[in-house]
């Protein structure tokens, strides 16, 4: 017997807070009492409690309920302690049990890639650097996702400060060819760097996004280049993974695009 402890009128409080944060114009009582079919006198107490609260707001003239400042502070406060490392981690857990690969959470900081997480499987080939070290961002697969969301005067900055380096043959070292690459990868939605960093390297990655649609992290994966020539289908098979858990992770940290794995 599975027991249910949920808190009928926090419930119903919950519904329409939902409600509101998708009517910018106000709804009334009758619509809110209309949309969650509780009763108007329910529904009247409901929204008493709120406005008191500064929760919501009344427009007494209109009629009509609005959420309040009160919930844009919390909304702030919540932004302020999202750890995105605690809240990747088990999706990188369920990746590399799922797969048998090495996932990795890696972030854009001061124009440069760097791994701030990683969960390994036992048949792990240690390929990819550190924890904590930093790697460029016009060559490697998560610099490449987090910067194809920039715009170009930011993109021209970063290359002012740093440059771009060769690294291997592969790497793209020409603006323009860079900008047309992070473009095409944009439009994808994940990267692949194929010994554009290092020789031996096939790596994947795709964007996290949070609650305003900027991009903010990448969930990554590398394997021998060797292998993704071999089998054609891996790369496609580990982009497919990887895009599946990124939209749970956007979603948690409050990202509502509506279907990020197509």
């Amino acid at each position: 017997m599975v027991l249910n402890y949920t808190v009928p009128a926090v419930d119903r409080a919950i519904r329409v807070l939902e409600l509101l944060s998708v009517a910018p114009h106000g709804l009334s009582l009758a619509q809110l009492a209309s949309q969650t079919k509780v009763p108007k006198s329910t529904m009247f107490r409901i929204l008493h409690t709120l406005h008191q609260h500064e929760i919501i707001l009344e427009d007494r003239e209109r009629k009509l309920f609005t959420l309040g400042m009160r919930v844009l502070g919390w909304g702030n406060a919540a932004l302020e302690r999202i750890d995105y490392k605690a809240i990747a981690h088990p999706y990188l857990v369920k990746l590399a049990e799922e797969t048998r690969e090495s996932f990795y959470l890696a972030l854009l900081d001061h124009d440069e890639v760097i791994l701030v997480d990683r969960v390994d499987t036992p048949e792990v080939w240690k390929m990819v650097t550190r924890l904590g070290q930093r790697s460029p961002f016009h060559c490697t697969a998560t610099g490449l996702v987090i910067a194809a969301a920039m715009s170009d005067e930011a993109i021209d900055e970063m290359i002012v400060r740093h440059g771009l380096r060769k690294f291997t043959p592969k790497t793209i070292t020409n603006i323009v060819r860079l900008k047309r690459r992070l473009k095409e990868v944009y439009r994808l939605g994940y990267a692949v760097a194929d010994g554009e960093y290092k020789p031996d390297l096939c790596a994947v990655a795709v964007p996290i996004w949070d609650h305003a649609g900027a991009v903010v992290a990448s969930l990554m994966t590398a394997i021998p280049s060797v292998r993704s020539h071999k089998d054609k289908k891996i790369v496609g098979n580990l982009i497919a993974v990887l895009k599946r858990e990124a939209a749970q992770i956007s979603r948690r940290v409050g990202y509502e695009k509506a279907n990020l794995s197509s």
